[in-house]
């Protein structure tokens, strides 16, 4: 198995991961108004690695190992299955409100593997013509300084605002990952595959380097003084207790973050053999199961005792360090299970990672 896997998209999936982990955590321990500029930088990148891998591996399957249709919507229901089931059981929410990240994800592997079929030209358009509603969006429509919450076991829930205008409000523009823009990233990373096939799956030449310098240059600069004219880049919304810039995600962003996720392929490409990837190389075969397993140890031990006690920020860093190291040791212990056992049951890989 370990063959045959593509060490460096294992790698980028855990950084992705890694990242996740600390833009989840650190804001329920410290007020996201105190995170330094780096931090939320960096926190905003762990989404569109995220995102953009699942297209890449959409594309590359189909192209490798010839998934049918009926595979990827058995894979993408049982994502947004699971997504709901972590509103329900562990955030204690109404599901299809929020739209956090594997509800676009699941989609978004619909989506890639319908777009796969297409030449690069139609791709490219699909993402402009995405990018583009978005914008229009954006500038039309009220965003919600919150996304749509309701908590269903709470006294004071207000069912009234569940309404379906608000949940395809939330669904199309203003959730944690609304469609629009975010249903592009697929696509890219399917044409991020394209790509890098014909470059014998290695990223780390000149080319890719200039172009996603160039993207992270001009999507950065406009980002910052695109907000100057109403508010600085120390205003942008927030949503606590996380402090990403993507709330929304605006054209500027995600032409940077595209950017960034080349340099980071790159990056990758050229270091792959460096021991120290390795734990993230186990954070990236067990990608679900830490998504899952942070998501639970945050909504049941970390928000409860921090909720009315919220910390400097050193606490912060301590804390995301020690759920680092929890989810680390535990995916250890999958990936041993893995090896031994070589279950091949679709479910178990599913969530442990295949």
């Amino acid at each position: 198995m370990e063959s045959k896997r593509d060490i460096s998209i294992d790698i980028i999936r855990g950084i992705a991961i890694f990242v996740m982990l600390g833009a989840n955590v650190v804001g329920y321990v410290t007020s996201c108004k105190f995170h330094p500029v780096w931090f939320d930088v960096m926190s905003s990148l762990a989404a569109p690695l995220f995102i953009l891998i699942s297209g890449y591996m959409v594309a590359s399957n189909s192209t490798t190992k010839h998934r049918s249709v009926g595979y990827y919507l058995k894979r993408a229901g049982l994502l947004i299955i699971t997504a709901a089931l972590i509103d329900t059981l562990i955030w204690q929410i109404l599901p299809f409100g929020t739209f956090d990240v594997l509800y676009v994800i699941g989609l978004g592997m619909l989506v890639a593997f319908v777009m796969e079929r297409t030449p690069v030209w139609a791709r490219l358009c699909y993402v402009a013509v995405v990018l583009a509603i978005a914008v229009v969006l954006q500038c039309v429509w009220e965003y919600r300084e919150m996304p749509l919450e309701v908590e269903y076991l709470s006294p004071q829930a207000d069912y009234s605002v569940y309404s379906l205008v608000n949940v395809a409000k939330a669904f199309f523009h203003d959730g944690w990952f609304p469609v629009f823009p975010w249903i592009a990233f697929p696509v890219l990373g399917s044409l991020v595959a394209h790509f890098r096939t014909k470059s014998n799956n290695n990223f780390a030449n000149v080319k890719v380097i200039a172009l996603g310098s160039m993207l992270a240059i001009v999507g950065s600069i406009w980002l910052y003084f695109g907000y100057t004219a109403e508010q600085t880049f120390d205003e942008l919304v927030k949503r606590e207790p996380y402090g990403e810039l993507f709330y929304p995600a605006t054209l500027p962003f995600v032409i940077g973050a595209f950017g960034i996720c080349l340099l980071v392929f790159s990056w990758v490409d050229s270091t792959k053999k460096t021991v120290l990837w390795k734990p993230l190389i186990v954070f990236g075969q067990t990608s679900l199961f830490n998504y899952i397993l942070h998501s639970a140890i945050i909504a049941y031990l970390v928000y409860p005792y921090f909720e009315e006690n919220l910390q400097p920020l050193h606490v912060g860093w301590i804390v995301y360090a020690l759920l680092a190291l929890v989810c680390l040791t535990l995916s250890y212990g999958v990936v041993v299970v893995k090896r031994r056992l070589k279950i091949k049951n679709f479910f178990f890989n599913f969530y442990f990672g295949g």
